[in-house]
């Protein structure tokens, strides 16, 4: 089970669990227009980006499958820029 850390804070999730599963364990609202449990991502909103430290774009959560160690920022100026500001999402 991997453990990775969702703004400074740590959760684990079970093996082939993406970013936005360990985002909502922890309660953390990543919007997410195109997912729908039970079907396959198709990441075409692109309104769960996140950033993930050591890569140079950010990726879709609902997409991306949550690795050991992974450092992750869901609240950052580019995350923001990217996809307008989460509070007036949804």
């Amino acid at each position: 089970m991997p453990k990775l850390t969702i703004d400074q804070r740590e959760v684990e999730v079970p093996e082939g669990a993406t970013v936005l599963d360990a985002a909502r364990t922890l309660g953390i609202d990543v919007p997410a227009l195109c997912f729908r449990e039970g079907c396959k991502a198709s990441t075409s909103c692109l309104a769960c980006l996140v950033r993930i430290d050591g890569q140079q774009r950010l990726v879709p959560s609902c997409a991306t499958r949550a690795g050991e160690g992974m450092q992750v920022e869901s609240e950052t100026a580019a995350v923001h820029e990217a996809g307008g500001p989460r509070s007036n999402c949804c």
